[in-house]
């Protein structure tokens, strides 16, 4: 919020710099701020798309991670004890830390419940291992859910690191804080502050000053209800 105002104060100091009817000059700086604003839109869907999408991902990751786990403790059924009963444990262990670690409550204890995945990722091996040695049937049954758990763990931490890219996220903020100065440059040649949505329309009203010189403070209401509507709707 204070990079908005300081981007409009700014545009709006430089405008009020060039006060002067300029029917053409005004024209042209409403097909930039127009362009401006159509670009940050652009940008913002984009971002916004890929917002959902990695999202969606992360709620699919959590299902498969989930069903992982059950087929990895029903599977454990299959052994001896007392691997059994040690790679039941690591597995409830394991299962209740992912419950922690992803919920609002683990915020601040991410750090140690990360330091014990190794530890319970070799627990829970080295278990189904030694229960399932010189007996390769029972290592397809029993391994294969315990190593997709150990492999959604790393995709896991791939998933928490994947943002926006930077340069995309500079692009947005610049193009943002070049359409907020735009609309203060407009307000300042006009010597008054309007609303930040207000210029959008700018472009149109512009145009019809080309053609028809100055605009009536009825027509310039106009123009805002129009776009209160469009943003409503929006």
């Amino acid at each position: 919020m204070p990079g908005v105002v300081v981007a409009h104060e700014s545009g709006f100091w430089l405008g009020s710099l060039t006060h002067s009817k300029d029917a053409l000059f005004d024209w042209q700086i409403g097909l930039v701020r127009t362009s401006t604003a159509a670009l940050v839109a652009f940008l913002i869907g984009f971002a916004f798309s890929g917002a959902a999408s990695r999202f969606i991902d992360r709620q699919d990751l959590i299902v498969k991670e989930a069903n992982a786990l059950g087929t990895a403790y029903l599977r454990a059924d299959t052994i001896a004890e007392p691997q059994r009963g040690e790679l039941k444990a690591a597995l409830k262990e394991y299962t209740a830390d992912r419950v922690t670690l992803l919920g609002r409550e683990g915020r601040d204890q991410i750090e140690t419940l990360l330091a014990k995945v190794s530890g319970l990722h070799e627990q829970m091996w080295k278990s189904a291992i030694n229960a399932t040695k010189d007996d390769a049937p029972l290592m397809a049954v029993v391994l294969p859910p315990i190593n997709e758990v150990i492999d959604l763990h790393s995709v896991h931490l791939a998933m928490a690191r994947r943002h926006l890219p930077i340069p995309i996220l500079a692009m947005l903020l610049g193009t943002a804080a070049i359409g907020v100065g735009m609309i203060g440059f407009g307000n300042g040649r006009l010597g008054r502050r309007f609303s930040l949505l207000t210029p959008f329309t700018g472009s149109r009203l512009s145009g019809d000053r080309s053609h028809q010189g100055e605009q009536s403070p009825c027509h310039r209401n106009l123009g805002c209800n129009e776009m209160s509507m469009v943003w409503r709707v929006a």
